[in-house]
């Protein structure tokens, strides 16, 4: 195997210049009334932007602020459509609200520091010139504004780890507690990924690399136009082929496209590129968020990119459909409980009311010796779902300058490096799931399972980056093993209803049961054999101020017997409100 060392810091440095020297843009987000004025006046936005006096953008001969929607509202449409077929009480943002503006006095150049919002991490930031900070806060304190953010490209989260070799090898496919185990999951079918579905977003790649040209990764949309060797180690994690060079990837047999965030328009916009993957992408296939964002608060880099609220409703929008989004948890080295937006709202604190849930699972950085600690640069916190390999990850490798197709790095890390290797553990299961049963996992069940199946970290209540997924324990556990024998329970949601991809169309269910009386003998009279199975009318009228016994059918979809306790929440809510699930 060849192998060649990650970038230097020179050529890192001038590939973050050289996007930087674009020209910054804004989203805004306008409340409703907002909208409709800018509706009926398109210099409304260009106005509103006016009233807080930027630098050089006063007076008579001003340039002109452009303003443009930030998402197509072809695709929004269409997503809608599609959210609403699969589930009729999904709420739906509306990105028909979100604009881009474009000033042209603001700074093209990045300050070193952030003004404020740093949660524990030391030394020089990279962020957002100061003059653009200062324009977000304005245009934020206006009435008319919801939400506020730049749209500001910088590096993804990747190291240079050059200087500190500690292993050579793909040790991530090993077993736990090294690694995944993902050479125990291409024992089963689906295993190697088989079926499985993946979209990489962040800013470019070589697809002609000798150990990925084969896989056939091809572009969806947007421009492949920085970062070319981080995007090529990426895709090399997970899919590099079984073909007697280079290395393997955990999921080789896994189809792969991806989008950049460097639109068509020449635009970067990370929500467009997060809603048009959706539009190419199916209920269980995986969406990796290989990239990082800029803090609207403070201006400082290496943020989770739903820190972004328009970044944050794509993602939303794209685990309505079923499609399970990792993103990389970045690499500031933040406390994520510890950080407050610009609404005063913790909204990464899994225990603060002001958590907001987008669906997607969120990968830290540990290094790769045994016990694995929390590796320096990442962020931490209870939003941390689960972790990877930050530090000497073995992958495809290229140079940004020449395209080299045949180079190797045993350097790659970063939480750019451990969130493919969770990417690769998520389409394991997927594909043996899909392989054994003939339809993959939701993203908040397929998260639970790789959240509390794993490695726990050295110390995990300091660390606080999640557990390491090890594919044997989970599938031993979630399709028995070596015999692949397991049960699989589900509710109907109306007769006919099979158990397959969940779609909930129709509320109807014959297997939740109610009675005003309790039945003496509800397995005869309700259960297999009691000819009551398909008969949706069982259940009494609920009547206020009395008690009432509740009855649940499980049907099992599975090859074995149920041989434990199952426990199971219901939820009741009167007729008139709270009628849907995203309501409770």
């Amino acid at each position: 195997m060849r192998i060649a060392s990650v970038l230097s810091v020179l050529l890192l440095s001038a590939a973050t210049r050289a996007q930087q020297q674009q020209q910054p843009r804004i989203a805004v987000k306008l409340t409703a009334t907002a909208h409709q004025k800018q509706q009926a006046d398109p210099n409304f936005v260009a106005s509103l932007v006016r009233t807080t006096q930027p630098q050089g953008l006063t007076g008579s001969g001003a340039p002109l602020v452009s303003v443009s929607p930030l998402i197509e509202p072809k695709i929004t449409t269409k997503l809608t459509r599609r959210v609403a077929a699969r589930d009729a009480g999904a709420e739906t943002p509306n990105f028909h609200v979100w604009y881009q503006i474009q000033v042209p006095t603001l700074s093209r150049t990045p300050s070193t520091t952030a003004t404020q919002n740093e949660t524990g991490a030391q030394g020089p930031r990279l962020a957002l010139p100061e003059d653009v900070v200062a324009l977000i806060r304005k245009l934020h304190e206006l009435p008319e504004v919801e939400s506020v953010h730049a749209l500001h490209p910088g590096p993804p989260p990747a190291i240079d780890a050059s200087d500190d070799p500690r292993s050579v090898g793909q040790g991530y496919l090993n077993a736990a507690p090294q690694g995944i185990n993902a050479r125990y999951a291409w024992g089963f079918a689906g295993g190697d990924g088989g079926g499985v579905n993946i979209v990489d977003v962040e800013q470019g790649w070589n697809l002609n690399h000798e150990d990925l040209v084969a896989a056939g990764v091809t572009l969806i949309s947007g421009r492949s136009a920085y970062w070319f060797a981080h995007g090529t180690s990426v895709l090399g994690e997970m899919i590099m082929t079984d073909n007697q060079i280079g290395g393997v990837g955990i999921v080789p047999a896994a189809k792969a496209r991806v989008v950049s965030q460097h639109r068509d328009d020449w635009s970067y916009n990370t929500a467009a590129a997060i809603l048009d993957a959706a539009a190419h992408m199916s209920f269980g296939d995986i969406m990796l968020l290989e990239a990082q964002e800029y803090d609207p608060v403070g201006g400082a880099y290496y943020w989770p990119v739903e820190v972004a609220d328009a970044n944050f409703e794509a993602i939303k929008v794209a685990t309505a459909l079923g499609i399970t989004v990792v993103q990389a948890g970045c690499n500031g080295g933040y406390d994520l409980d510890a950080y407050v937006n610009l609404a005063g709202q913790h909204v990464f604190d899994r225990s603060s009311a002001d958590y907001r849930e987008s669906g997607s699972v969120m990968v830290g950085g540990a290094n790769s010796q045994v016990p694995h600690t929390r590796w320096y640069g990442s962020n931490y916190g209870s939003r941390m779902d689960v972790y990877g390999w930050a530090e000497s990850v073995e992958t495809s490798d290229t140079d940004d300058l020449t395209a080299t197709q045949n180079l190797y790095t045993s350097y790659f890390g970063g939480t750019s490096g451990a969130s493919p290797i969770i990417v690769g553990a998520a389409a394991a299961i997927q594909g043996i799931s899909n392989a054994k049963f003939g339809h993959k996992l939701a993203p908040l069940e397929l998260r639970t399972i790789l959240a509390t199946n794993g490695t726990a970290s050295n110390d995990p209540a300091y660390d606080r980056i999640g557990v390491m997924p090890d594919l044997q324990t989970l599938i031993d556990n979630l399709f028995g093993g070596g015999t692949n024998h397991t049960a699989d329970l589900y509710i109907r949601d109306h007769v006919g209803d099979t158990g397959a991809t969940p779609s909930r169309p129709l509320f109807a269910s014959p297997d939740i049961i109610v009675r005003q009386q309790p039945i003496a003998d509800p397995q005869s009279a309700l259960g297999t054999g009691s000819g009551t199975e398909n008969n949706p009318a069982l259940s009494d009228p609920v009547q206020p101020g009395r008690n009432h016994t509740l009855y649940i059918r499980l049907l099992n979809r599975g090859p074995a017997a149920i041989t434990t306790p199952t426990n199971i929440t219901i939820y009741w809510s009167p007729p008139s409100t709270l009628t849907t699930p995203n309501l409770w």
